[in-house]
C-alpha cells in the first residue's frame, strides 16, 4: 500500500491517520508537539461544537471515549437584541439535530490519547516541528502528503484560493475563555430558566457582535462552558486585545454580559475562570481562508490540505471542528477509491472540489450569512423559527447540516415556502 505523511497533529490530522492506518496504509504522522505537550502546555484549539454526525465518526474509528459523559449540546437559545440592552430582544429557541446530542470536547485530551494510541495501531508518529524545506523532502519520501497544520510558515506552502475566499481581513476580533459555576452548581442551570434541555447559547448584539456560550467537557474541570466573544471591530465588546491571562478575558466577558444582557444577569456573578487551567483561553484575529487543492514544493512535490489547512471558517457557527473530521473522512474514502494510481494534480484538484460541493460550500455560506446583515429571506425564516419551534428544529439542523437551510436564508421564495410549512406567512422584524 502507499506510504502517506500527514503533516499536522491536530483533530483533523489525527483522523485521516487513524483512518488510513486502519485501512492498511504506510502512514507517517508528524507533531509539533509530545502527547504531554498537547495535554499540559497547549491551548484549547476553539470551543465549537461537534455535532453528533462528527462524533459518529469518531465512534466508527475506535477514537470516542468520552462522548459517554460529555456535557451535551442538544439545542440552541439565541437571543437577538439591535443593542446593549434591548427591551425587545427576540428569542428563538430548537434542537440541534432533532434531540441528538453534540458536544466540545476538550481537544487536549482527546488529541492526547489519540497520538499516545497510534503507534501501537500500526502508524508511525515522529515529534518534530516540520518546516518548509523538510515538507520538500518529506513530500519526495511519500506517495502522498498531506498538510493539516496551516499556521505560519507551513500554511503558506498552499496558496489562498481568491476566486473562494470571501474576505481577505478578519470578520471579527476574537476571545474565548472556559468557565464554571462558582456557587458549585452545574453550569446547565444557568440557562434551564428557558430551555428544557441542555443547550448552547447565543446572543446576537447587532451593532457589536455576538457571544457564544457552548456545552464544554474539560480535561480535568469537567462539564464547563466555552465562552466565546465575536467582537466587530471598534465595538463596545471589542475590549479583550490587551488582555493577558484567562481571569482578564473572564472578568471583560462578565462586564459586557452585565452591560449587553439583562436576561443573563442571574448567573453573570456565578462565573467564574477555571483557574487550574493558565491556557484556558485565547484571543486573537484571522482572516477566513479557502486555499488551493495543492501546493507544489520546491522540489517538484505536491503537498495537500485538509481540515482548517483546507478552509479556515470564522467560529460563529462552528463550522470548523465539524468540517475537520468530515473532510478527514471524505479524504480517506477517495484515497482508497484511488487504489494505487498515483496521486497526482488532476486527482487532487477533483478530490477538493468534491469536498468543497459535499461540505465546504455549504459551510461557508451558513458562516458568511451569519457574519453579515440578515438579508430579506433570513429573516423571514428568523420569524418563523421564532414563532414555532418546529420550524425552529428546522433552522438549527441547518448548522450541521447547511445545505438544508442555506436555499431558505438566501432566496426569499424559498424562505417564503420554509415559513408556510407552519402557517407563518408574514416576515416579522
Amino acid at each position: 500500500m502507499s506510504k502517506i505523511a500527514i503533516i499536522g497533529s491536530g483533530q483533523a490530522g489525527c483522523i485521516l491517520a487513524y483512518a488510513l492506518v486502519k485501512a492498511g496504509y504506510q502512514v507517517t504522522l508528524y507533531s509539533d508537539r509530545t502527547p504531554e505537550q498537547w495535554l499540559n502546555h497547549s491551548a484549547p484549539t476553539g470551543t465549537a461544537c461537534l455535532y453528533a454526525e462528527v462524533i459518529d465518526i469518531e465512534r466508527e474509528l475506535g477514537m470516542d471515549f468520552w462522548s459517554q459523559d460529555m456535557f451535551p449540546a442538544q439545542g440552541v437559545l439565541l437571543e437577538s437584541a439591535r443593542f446593549a440592552n434591548d427591551p425587545e430582544a427576540t428569542v428563538m429557541k430548537g434542537r440541534l439535530e432533532y434531540g441528538r446530542s453534540g458536544g466540545a470536547i476538550d481537544q487536549r485530551m482527546r488529541i492526547h490519547r489519540w497520538l499516545e494510541d497510534f503507534e501501537a495501531l500500526g502508524g508511525t508518529l515522529i515529534i518534530e516541528g516540520v518546516t518548509p524545506e523538510r515538507a520538500d523532502k518529506i513530500a519526495l519520501e511519500n506517495e502522498l502528503t498531506v498538510l493539516a497544520a496551516g499556521k505560519a510558515d507551513l500554511g503558506r506552502l498552499i496558496p489562498r484560493d481568491d476566486h473562494r475566499s470571501l474576505y481577505d481581513r478578519p470578520q471579527r476580533n476574537l476571545a474565548m475563555t472556559l468557565v464554571r459555576s462558582k456557587s458549585g452548581k452545574h453550569v446547565k442551570d444557568w440557562f434551564s430558566d428557558r430551555t428544557p434541555y441542555s443547550s448552547t447559547k447565543f446572543d446576537f448584539f447587532a451593532d457589536s457582535g455576538e457571544y457564544f456560550a457552548v456545552p464544554y467537557t474539560h480535561k480535568t474541570a469537567g462539564h464547563t462552558y466555552g465562552f466565546l466573544f465575536e467582537a466587530r471591530e471598534g465595538s463596545r465588546i471589542d475590549r479583550f486585545g490587551g488582555c493577558k491571562s484567562g481571569e482578564e478575558v473572564t472578568a471583560h466577558a462578565r462586564d459586557i454580559i452585565r452591560e449587553f444582557a439583562p436576561w443573563e444577569h442571574h448567573m453573570v456573578d456565578d462565573i467564574e475562570y477555571v483557574s487550574e487551567d493558565p491556557h484556558a483561553w485565547l484571543v486573537g484575529r484571522f482572516a477566513p481562508m479557502v486555499r488551493r487543492p495543492f501546493g507544489r514544493l520546491p522540489s517538484g512535490g505536491l503537498i495537500m490540505p485538509v481540515g482548517d489547512t483546507a478552509i479556515t471558517f470564522d467560529p460563529i457557527c462552528g463550522q470548523g471542528g465539524n468540517f475537520a473530521s468530515r473532510s478527514a473522512k471524505y479524504l480517506t474514502q477517495e484515497i482508497v477509491r484511488h487504489q494505487d494510481q498515483p496521486f497526482d494534480e488532476l486527482w487532487m484538484t477533483e478530490v477538493n472540489l468534491g469536498m468543497w460541493e459535499k461540505y465546504g460550500r455549504g459551510g461557508c455560506d451558513i458562516t458568511r450569512i451569519f457574519l453579515e446583515t440578515p438579508s430579506p429571506a433570513t429573516e423571514i425564516v428568523l420569524h418563523a423559527a421564532r414563532n414555532d419551534e418546529r420550524a425552529a428544529d428546522a433552522y438549527y439542523y441547518g448548522f450541521p447540516h447547511p445545505e438544508s437551510i442555506v436555499p431558505a436564508l438566501t432566496d426569499i421564495n424559498v424562505a417564503r415556502s420554509f415559513a408556510g410549512q407552519y402557517g407563518i406567512t408574514q416576515s416579522g422584524g
